[in-house]
């Protein structure tokens, strides 16, 4: 029941008089207000640096995209690299050990 009257309060399209007159004194204030900082727009020289960094940081992303999906790969391959390499010795260590007791 509570959800019902909120909902239809929610859409109600005829405000209280006090909200009407809360968005008239917000909406003066919000007019009457100077922005702090005027839309300008940067010299070319800036223009241009900026450019310049994003080529360059694009062509890095793009070259280091290969590695970024090389890397996991190579850890893998270590790990199973390090896994064969034991099982491999695994009996000569066994038999090391044994024999030395």
């Amino acid at each position: 029941m509570g959800t019902q009257i909120m909902s239809q309060r929610w859409f109600d399209r005829h405000g209280a008089p006090d909200d009407d007159e809360l968005i008239v004194e917000y909406m003066g204030r919000l007019a009457n207000t100077v922005p702090s900082r005027l839309s300008q727009v940067p010299s070319p020289d800036v223009l241009w640096v900026k450019a310049q960094m994003l080529r360059r940081w694009d062509a890095e992303r793009k070259a280091q995209a290969p590695l970024d999906v090389m890397e996991p790969i190579q850890i893998a391959a270590g790990i199973a690299a390090a896994v064969v390499l034991f099982v491999w010795s695994l009996p000569s260590l066994v038999q090391a050990l044994f024999t030395s007791i």
